[in-house]
């Protein structure tokens, strides 16, 4: 019975062996398979911050780029505006040529787009600012139609491009949540740590935070200038009223009686009722040239400090 004893030990002590090592060869399979994909998942997070890093970089580099470009277009536009503003109220001065051109000249030298100006913004029309006649004012009138359709071009141009920029952020809107989405979906499947989750979704939230204060100084720019535009036209468009009631005789002789009465007489009757038109446009130009030129001080503002997008 001994001798037949050993041999079943034996064979017992073999197969527990054998069960062991299938064991420890069945852990090392699952640390090598941990192991593994302990791996790769790193390997797809570095890569993962390696694309979020160029994604801020090319963005930081778009946003540059679009504050340039909406400097330069605000700069000219804003000078082109303050232009038509000290044309118009040069115009509207109740004085002689002379002192038209003085009171134009000293305006513009106070802002920095307006420097350029080295005489009256009215020189070489030949427009008689003190009229004796009504034939007198066509040479003004037709200055007047001028200011007013450029005036109806640059708000057609400002029309659209706020509608382009309108879009331009909707485009990046899209684009944002996009990314928002494809790191919860990653993040989801196991391929994105909860550290790196945190991490990209704060970046992705930085970038699109600055491209909405980009969108809503685009906005404010484009509804002040829009604002003084509108204004400025209809202004115009009163001068222009005026100006051909005058030459054709159809003003109100009632009111015209009445501005008589007020300046003592001495004045051609036809060219009495320019005067108050005049005198608010005048005040008009004076009022929205300070907004122009506080607009202008911001964008200098900028320019000097050299601001840079930050993410």
């Amino acid at each position: 019975p001994l001798q037949h004893t050993r041999p079943l030990q034996r064979r017992s002590m073999l197969a527990t062996r054998m069960l062991s090592l299938s064991g420890v060869t069945a852990a090392l399979g699952l640390l090598l398979c941990h192991s593994a994909g302990a791996v790769s998942l790193l390997a797809e997070q570095r890569a993962s911050g390696a694309s979020s890093l160029a994604i801020r970089r090319a963005e930081q580099r778009a946003a540059e780029e679009q504050e340039a470009e909406d400097t330069r277009f605000w700069a000219s536009e804003w000078g082109a505006l303050e232009t038509e503003l000290i044309t118009l109220r040069a115009a509207a001065l109740e004085a002689n040529a002379t002192a038209a051109a003085s009171q134009a000249t000293n305006a513009s030298v106070q802002s920095p787009a307006a420097r350029h100006h080295s005489k009256s913004p009215l020189a070489g029309l030949k427009l008689n600012l003190n009229p004796k006649t009504p034939a007198d004012l066509a040479p003004a009138l037709a200055m007047l139609k001028g200011l007013y359709e450029d005036g109806k071009e640059r708000i057609s141009k400002l029309n659209v491009r706020e509608k382009d920029s309108k879009r331009k952020f909707e485009d990046k809107q899209a684009l944002h949540q996009k990314r928002l989405d494809e790191i919860e979906s990653r993040f989801k499947n196991g391929t994105l740590s909860a550290e790196f989750r945190t991490n990209e979704t704060r970046d992705e939230n930085r970038i699109w935070n600055y491209w909405e204060r980009v969108r809503e100084r685009q906005h404010k720019q484009f509804h002040t200038s829009l604002k003084i535009q509108h204004a400025t036209l209809d202004k115009v468009k009163t001068m222009i009223d005026m100006y051909e009631k005058t030459i054709t005789g159809k003003a109100d002789k009632n009111q015209v009686a009445k501005q008589l009465a007020k300046v003592g007489g001495g004045a051609l009757p036809e060219v009495v009722l320019l005067q108050d038109a005049q005198r608010a446009a005048a005040k008009f130009c004076d009022e929205a040239l300070a907004e122009v030129r506080s607009q202008e001080a911001v964008l200098l503002e900028l320019g000097s400090q050299g601001r840079r997008s930050n993410f």
